[in-house]
């Protein structure tokens, strides 16, 4: 199981502190999925050591519960006394009755997505319902003195039902330290509208008919971002004092389904989205995460519950359920952190990791930026450009990820973060096309970037020194890639054929020049050990990885089927591991290097090119 490192995920159903997970939690273990049976957008609670989750209603049920005094034993079976009907119908049963004046349950219209919060002693079910009189989802609020319900709904009119831009579904009750309640919701129920789904919230008051919107109604985020498809299940929470909204991304019943998050200001926003890409998705056979809730448990373990499916049964056409789990989030100084996806057998007082995992960030020939575990500081994506983005570049990579460069074939520079335009040959006449960069290393202390066409000429800036190039001279193959030490003394060109040219202070360690290549060679990276002898690998497009000096070989995608080409490589810091990335956006670990998420499966706008590490 990769240990994936996340910004956080809080469903944010109370004001309770998110604490570190750490080894003094519950006695005994637990294993993903909690349970075989199909609990969609699942919210768990904690009421004085009972757990109790809410989900999707189904045919025999209007809102599903489960509930146990033991965190790692939920229901099994339909037929478990603990797994019951917490909304029960005024009149007929599921799936054709009434839940209220206004909302049904059909055979096509289950009850969703419901949201539970403890008010002064009394339990809050906010749900999404069909309000045949305007044929929508529409959003209402059920009451009951115990969390075990029987909820009922005694409103006369949904409270929340944005019918001109497609209903109002999936709501999620946020109560603030002060005692506050708000409501965060999305409209478009996908039935008809063709508005853009958006993220909504307002303050919640009691006034005559019970509980009503007050104040304003403001959008928070709407959907903009190409892996997201949709957004959905939203959930606001604060965490040492910044407020952070999540939500789900993409088609909920494929493996592609994510979850994403915002920063805002309050529980109103303004809020603003830092990454291009989900913090959380499939890995392994968990597949389409979504729908996140946060809980503490009552040894002040906090956890992220969540649905998945259990690849390969995604969907219901091929046999699958949402199936409810849960993973510790943890906090590393004030980055939260997510222990899974997991699906092994794993202990319920986890230790939480003292250091951040490593990130890496990719970019597409229009460039596009995709993110993991690194921050986003822009991009060129969407943006004109005389020539297509061919490489980048990591700015300060073991300095805080502080931003990064993109490079065009023209060799135009695009800098972005703390990274600095220092010079470019966009718009001078080239004898051939760049074909990638490298940056000055963090121990070099100082900022600058070459530019390597694919003649071999070096084209140098900023702090960056001119040690020799092969422009000029002949090639056997064209040059597709560059590395450089850390000091910046040197540099090494790679041809697509496997040659490695070496100048300054960078050794000459071999290379498949003249050897027989099953596919071309398309990247290098460098691995310069401390006081070791520099290495390097080259990678090539069926994923071949081939190691010379003290790089170590640590495995590599040769040999295996791919859905797209290798495109590129990136190592881990410490030359243990790296990364290949296809031009579908698909990415390979190997050695220590962390999975942190991908592009592969989600819809790009132009083929991914390369990649850089980072540290968020």
């Amino acid at each position: 199981m990769a240990v994936v490192v996340l910004a956080v995920l809080l469903s944010g159903l109370t004001a309770a502190a998110v604490r570190s997970a750490a080894a003094t939690g519950l006695p005994g273990t637990y294993q993903n999925p909690l349970s075989p049976l199909d609990t969609p957008d699942s919210d768990v609670i904690d009421v004085g050591g009972t757990y109790y989750s809410y989900s999707t209603g189904d045919y025999l049920h209007n809102i599903s519960l489960m509930s146990t005094t033991n965190l790692a034993s939920w229901p099994q079976t339909a037929a478990d006394r603990h797994f019951t009907d917490a909304f029960p119908c005024l009149s007929g049963k599921p799936p054709n009755c009434s839940l209220s004046l206004w909302g049904s349950h059909t055979s096509s219209h289950a009850p969703w997505a419901p949201s539970v919060v403890d008010v002064a002693g009394t339990y809050d079910l906010f749900y999404a319902a069909w309000d045949g009189a305007v044929s929508h989802y529409c959003i209402g609020v059920a009451k009951s003195p115990s969390p075990a319900g029987p909820f009922k709904d005694a409103s006369l009119v949904p409270l929340v039902c944005q019918i001109t831009i497609g209903g109002s579904i999936d709501p999620s009750a946020y109560l603030d330290p002060a005692g506050n309640l708000y409501l965060t919701w999305k409209n478009n129920d996908g039935f008809g509208s063709t508005s853009p789904a958006t993220l909504w919230a307002s303050l919640l008051t009691t006034g005559p008919l019970g509980l009503q919107l007050s104040g304003p109604t403001v959008s928070l985020v709407t959907q903009d971002q190409p892996w997201e498809t949709t957004i959905e299940n939203p959930a606001m929470a604060q965490l040492s004092g910044q407020y952070i909204l999540f939500f789900s991304g993409g088609l909920w019943n494929t493996s592609s389904y994510a979850v994403g998050y915002a920063t805002c200001q309050g529980p109103l926003g303004p809020c603003s989205t830092p990454l291009t890409t989900p913090i959380f998705q499939s890995a392994g056979p968990v597949a389409g995460p979504g729908a996140p809730s946060i809980f503490t448990d009552t040894a002040g373990t906090t956890w992220m519950a969540y649905d998945a499916w259990s690849a390969p049964k995604v969907g219901y056409p091929a046999g699958g359920f949402r199936t409810l789990r849960i993973d510790p989030l943890c906090l590393v100084g004030t980055t939260p952190v997510i222990l899974g996806p997991s699906s092994t057998r794993d202990t319920l007082a986890p230790t939480c990791p003292t250091a951040l995992a490593e990130g890496y960030q990719l970019v597409a020939n229009d460039g596009g930026i995709f993110s993991y575990q690194a921050p986003f500081a822009g991009s060129m994506g969407g943006q004109p450009l005389a020539a297509p983005i061919v490489g980048m570049a990591a700015a300060c990579p073991s300095g805080g990820g502080c931003g990064y460069w993109e490079v065009a074939s023209d060799g135009g520079i695009f800098a972005f973060g703390d990274a600095s335009f220092l010079g470019s040959m966009g718009g001078k006449p080239l004898n051939a096309p760049i074909a990638g960069m490298a940056a000055l290393g963090p121990s070099a202390g100082v900022s600058g970037y070459w530019e390597v066409a694919s003649d071999g000429g070096i084209f140098a800036f900023g702090d960056a020194g001119f040690h020799g190039s092969m422009g000029g001279k002949p090639l056997a193959k064209p040059i597709v890639g560059i590395a450089a030490t850390p000091d910046g003394g040197g540099y090494w060109e790679v041809a697509s054929d496997g040659g490695i040219f070496a100048f300054g202070d960078a050794p000459f360690n071999g290379s498949m020049g003249g050897k027989p290549l099953a596919k071309p060679v398309v990247g290098i990276a460098a691995d310069c050990p401390s006081g070791g002898v520099c290495g390097y690998w080259e990678v090539a497009s069926d994923g071949g990885i081939f190691a010379f000096g003290d790089a170590g070989f640590h495995g590599s995608m040769g040999g295996q089927a791919l859905v797209e080409p290798i495109v590129g490589i990136a190592p881990t810091y410490d030359g243990l591991g790296y990364w290949e990335v296809a031009s579908d956006g698909g990415i390979f670990c190997f050695g220590d290097a962390p999975f942190n998420g991908s592009a592969g499966g989600i819809p790009l706008a132009a083929p991914v090119v390369g990649m850089a590490p980072s540290r968020a």
